[in-house]
């Protein structure tokens, strides 16, 4: 960071405001330093390897091999090689590109992805019972609910509600899907609005967990007891 007076003054007396907003500004920089050389390298390998030209919108989705990446390292790390590398397995990490990449489906989904905020299903579920005369609500009913709106709106759960209803269309073939499966097992009388996930139904009827999320309701239900596919 020294090196930056090499090219700029500061006025005398502010030294210190300069360190403090240099730093600010660093915290952010060499994120976007590291986030742009995984783009960079993706045009390069593409350009000089395979002879193709990728833009750089398409090369944020595309991925490149271990050993792809290493072939292309920006020139400010062609002598780090140790640098090089440990960026490159971060990069090719499953887990890392899941979570990178997870804002860019969400983004792709119709209509809003709930109605949630950034407070847990369960302050949602104590909002929407305090503006609603203590009423209770279950996981399935608060998952139907974050979907048709805020919680201390005049919102309420019916099963023949249309699709237009939900923020995401998605939602009422998910609710649909499930209440069917779940009245196969408990009988057609069976009201899923008053009882919680069965995560059991939610890993067999969603096929799973997609993507590391589970079909419905992923941050509710209780992992421990829940079975998986295999």
């Amino acid at each position: 960071m020294m090196e930056l007076w090499d090219f700029f003054r500061c006025e005398p007396g502010m030294e210190d405001m300069a360190a403090r907003v240099v730093n600010k500004v660093c915290q952010k920089l060499v994120p976007d330093m590291f986030y742009e050389a995984r783009i960079q390298a993706v045009i390069t390998c593409h350009g000089q390897v395979n002879k193709t030209t990728v833009t750089k919108n398409d090369a944020r989705t595309m991925q490149l091999t271990r050993a792809q990446y290493l072939l292309v390292p920006p020139a400010w790390l062609a002598t780090h090689y140790d640098t090089w590398d440990f960026l490159v397995r971060r990069w090719c990490d499953p887990e890392w590109w899941e979570q990178t990449h997870k804002a860019a489906r969400r983004l792709k989904m119709p209509g809003l992805a709930h109605h949630q905020g950034s407070q847990s299903l369960s302050k949602y579920v104590a909002s929407w019972s305090a503006a609603h005369g203590g009423q209770p609500c279950g996981q399935f009913k608060a998952f139907a609910l974050v979907h048709k709106g805020k919680a201390t709106s005049d919102v309420d759960f019916n099963p023949e509600d249309p699709p237009s209803a939900y923020s995401n269309a998605t939602v009422h073939s998910r609710i649909s899907q499930y209440t069917s499966a779940a009245r196969q097992i408990h009988g057609q009388d069976w009201d899923p609005s008053t009882h919680d996930l069965d995560g059991e139904l939610v890993m067999r009827v969603g096929g799973g967990k997609k993507h590391g999320r589970y079909w419905i309701g992923d941050s509710t239900i209780d992992t421990a007891p829940t079975s998986t596919l295999s």
